[in-house]
């Protein structure tokens, strides 16, 4: 199986935008992401745009026993190389912003959903369409965790992200993670 950094940089010069980074995300910035969700009594979680499984390997080992979790990524190449390595995950190959078609047939909503799609980098509307499905599957009290480079969170759409998701979300609290490249800040939203 092919090295994780490989497939990230040939995933990134084939699609720098859709992959929207110049490394994968560190494990720090992984377990502060999970951190901030506290999934130890989750029954369904969801992460989309997983990648290469960054953040998917943390989140699978915070999860109870039997809890449900659903990946979705529209890069297929990601697709399959992720159901490789990670094999106990459920991953599909889609658009984050149909989410609502992969959870209707689960008894119930996810608590909670991990991003790891660049949103500060896609175009206005693709953005508004993930932050809508997200805000549509979630129920009150569950939670949306994503990152944003620092670098970024202080540009034109950096601010336009944090807009829409105080707009979606009751809170959003931001902590820093140096120990990625680059540092990113953990956005923590609580529907």
């Amino acid at each position: 199986m092919e090295n994780a950094t490989i497939v990230f940089l040939k995933s990134f010069f084939k699609r720098p935008r859709q992959t929207g980074a110049i490394a994968p995300s560190s494990r720090q910035l992984a377990q502060a992401m999970v951190a901030r969700a506290d999934l130890g009594h989750a029954r369904f979680v969801v992460e989309l745009g997983p990648g290469t499984g960054a953040f998917t390997g943390a989140i699978l080992a915070a999860l109870p026993r039997g809890a449900d979790f659903l990946a979705i990524e529209r890069n297929p190449e990601l697709v399959t190389f992720l159901r490789r390595r990670l094999p106990q995950a459920n991953v599909v190959c889609d658009d984050a912003a149909h989410l609502w078609r992969h959870i209707a047939e689960r008894a119930a909503p996810p608590s909670a959903v991990f991003c790891g799609l660049p949103l500060s980098w896609l175009p206005a509307g693709e953005r508004d369409a993930v932050l809508d499905a997200v805000a549509a599957v979630l129920p009150l009290g569950g939670t949306l965790t994503l990152f944003q480079y620092i670098h970024a969170a202080g540009t034109p759409p950096g601010r336009q992200v944090q807009r829409e998701l105080a707009r979606r979300f009751r809170r959003v609290e931001r902590y820093p993670t140096w120990w990625n490249l680059p540092p990113a800040y953990v956005l923590h939203c609580v529907r």
